[in-house]
């Protein structure tokens, strides 16, 4: 049997507008399946990994193909798939000669923020350094920034508003890493909030966890193995654990303890 020809950069770029439709149609499953065979097309094109001498148009088009693989990634919720997409943009974005992509500072700030919410600070921080003054210059890049910052200070109300007010979030795909972040907050301040009392409020514990509904409140506290007795939720008695996590830092444990002892006195 013979083989099978090769993709023209014709048929690439014909299956690129189709990507990019999908995509605007936000069929991201669609969108899933055509990187696959693209990926391919352009694997036989020699530019999936750019080098010296590559067709500058050809390669600014998997550029956009590798781009969208990575804000695909983002609303299917995969984040491993999202890193693949970003370690093999960094090769492009390296590359001089290219003309300057749209996406690049979205995508590195949507790393930032999910370094973030994986409480992978050591991480975060790393790749700031390169990034020299955008952090106050660029929109996006100056997002999980200032969400790094409030977090070390304990500012977790303007966390949590600069996470759940769309108004707040420079693109929507933001706000699926911020979901992750503030699940990540309620978690660090429920475990601060065990070391340090043995109960609470309720309505106060709702209001630290950030807690809107009474469903999800109940569901979390469910999950943490905490009681309700009366108004009261009473955690579980255990030895304090020594964790390494990012965001668990000794400053962030007293910023969280503090906030929750200025609420008791509300009562």
């Amino acid at each position: 049997m013979p083989a099978a020809k090769a993709t023209t950069f014709a048929q690439v770029e014909s299956k690129v507008k189709a990507l990019e439709g999908a995509f605007a149609a936000k069929d991201y499953e669609q969108c899933v399946e055509a990187l696959g065979a693209l990926k391919i097309a352009l694997a036989q094109q020699n530019l999936l990994v750019p080098g010296a001498g590559a067709d500058t148009k050809k390669l600014v088009v998997a550029r956009r193909v590798l781009e969208i693989g990575a804000l695909t990634s983002i609303f299917v919720l995969d984040e491993v798939m999202f890193s693949r997409y970003l370690s093999q943009l960094s090769a492009f974005y390296a590359l001089a000669g290219l003309p300057a992509s749209e996406n690049e500072k979205k995508l590195v700030a949507l790393k930032l923020l999910l370094l973030l919410s994986k409480n992978d600070i050591a991480e975060f921080h790393t790749e700031l350094e390169t990034l020299e003054d955008e952090a106050e210059t660029d929109p996006y890049i100056r997002y999980p920034v200032m969400l790094e910052r409030w977090l070390m200070e304990g500012s977790y109300d303007r966390v949590w508003k600069a996470t759940t007010q769309r108004s707040e979030v420079p693109a929507e795909e933001f706000a699926i890493f911020a979901d992750i972040l503030v699940n990540t907050i309620r978690t660090e301040i429920a475990k601060c909030s065990e070391k340090a009392y043995p109960s609470l409020p309720v309505s106060n514990a709702k209001h630290l966890l950030f807690f809107t509904d009474d469903a999800e409140a109940r569901e979390f506290i469910a999950e943490r193995g905490w009681t309700i007795r009366g108004n009261r939720i009473y955690f579980p008695q255990a030895e304090p654990e020594v964790s390494e996590a990012g965001l668990a830092t000794e400053k962030v444990i007293e910023n969280a303890i503090g906030y929750a002892r200025e609420l008791e006195t509300i009562i």
